[in-house]
């Protein structure tokens, strides 16, 4: 059984997203300082209307937790308050557990009641004043949730900020949790990063990027466009108004331009894809460029094939001039490129 065993335990509610790491460390060093039986993670807040009050003694320990309804008119002036979340001594929970009654208008059984049976039994209970009062925000509802939402937001961007990126204006930028960014690289307005998303340093990315698990390499430069599950070399560019699907490998110095959509398809360095371009499940050779319009076709009707295009070929409309003689052999015309295995491919 739990209750038999000596350590700490950490009672945390779980509609309490914002607490950090930070906040729970020094909540459990002062409860092993003090050697406290209890140790309350508290708030200081300008309304404290509807949370439960925390009275300390002459000493400064806590000596009970009183709730709005039964707050006297001084009471009602204290601003630090009960978040919900605690520290135990394990042993001492369970032996004041089991002494909780559930004599109340509401016939349930509060937690806080052990707070008051730890103080008459001449325990130490304290209170850690977490320096940041909007961790303690519970979510309840729909605007509860928008505003830790905010919170955490700032509490990301700040992070990346002091790591040396620029936000051009934090708060049209949106940045989850797991995405790292190197240094010096500046994000514009607009800009959704998610997932797995790492992008190297000295990068531009915006306005209005939305990459989502995707990996870019330093110098990359990304706008206007929408990157799922991608791989961008060093010094590539894609923009504005590209699409990298799930499997668009692109090398180094790779230009991406405008209403291009790369798909499964790996891309050797240098690279150009200027413009109205589809490239799909394809494997493309070093310094190849791609014209106006040009499509790699991979569907007979049963399966898909991988289209091969080796180094410096030049694929798309070209004068006719350049379709003829020695050209041909380098180059494909037309924009359209179908593999068709039954006939060798291209």
């Amino acid at each position: 059984m739990l209750g038999g065993e000596e350590g700490l335990t950490i009672v945390i509610c779980g509609d309490t997203p914002l607490v950090s790491e930070e906040t729970l460390q020094g909540l459990i060093r002062l409860h092993q300082e003090k050697g406290a039986a209890a140790t309350i993670l508290t708030a200081e807040v300008d309304a404290p209307f509807g949370y439960g009050r925390i009275i300390r003694d002459d000493r400064g320990f806590v000596a009970k937790i009183v709730e709005e309804k039964d707050c006297s008119e001084e009471q009602r002036l204290v601003k630090e308050v009960n978040t919900g979340t605690y520290c135990f001594d394990n042993k001492k929970l369970f032996e004041a557990l089991a002494q909780v009654k559930n004599d109340n208008a509401q016939s349930e059984y509060y937690l806080t009641d052990v707070i008051g049976i730890l103080t008459s039994q001449g325990g130490i209970v304290e209170g850690y004043v977490m320096k940041e009062a909007i961790e303690s925000i519970g979510v309840n509802d729909r605007l509860a949730l928008s505003e830790a939402e905010q919170a955490m937001r700032a509490r990301i961007n700040r992070r990346h900020m002091l790591n040396g990126v620029t936000l051009i204006d934090p708060a049209s930028t949106y940045i989850e949790a797991d995405v790292v960014i190197g240094s010096d690289t500046v994000i514009y307005p607009g800009t959704v990063l998610k997932g797995a998303t790492a992008i190297g340093e000295d990068c531009i990315i915006g306005p209005q990027a939305d990459i989502t698990d995707s990996k870019l390499a330093d110098g990359v430069t990304v706008k206007h466009s929408v990157l799922q599950e991608a791989v961008v070399g060093s010094g590539t560019s894609v923009g504005p108004y590209a699409y990298l699907r799930p499997g668009a490998d692109l090398g180094q110095n790779v230009k991406i331009g405008d209403f291009v959509e790369i798909k499964n398809a790996k891309l050797g360095d240098d690279v150009k894809v200027s413009h109205l371009s589809y490239i799909g499940d394809a494997v493309v050779g070093r310094n190849v460029n791609f014209g106006r319009g040009s499509i790699t076709v991979n569907y007979d009707g049963f399966n898909k094939q991988i289209t091969e295009v080796e180094d410096d070929a030049f694929v798309g409309k070209q004068r006719q001039s350049d379709c003829s003689g020695q050209n041909r052999q380098r180059r494909v015309c037309g924009g359209r490129i179908d593999h068709h295995p039954q006939r060798g491919g291209q």
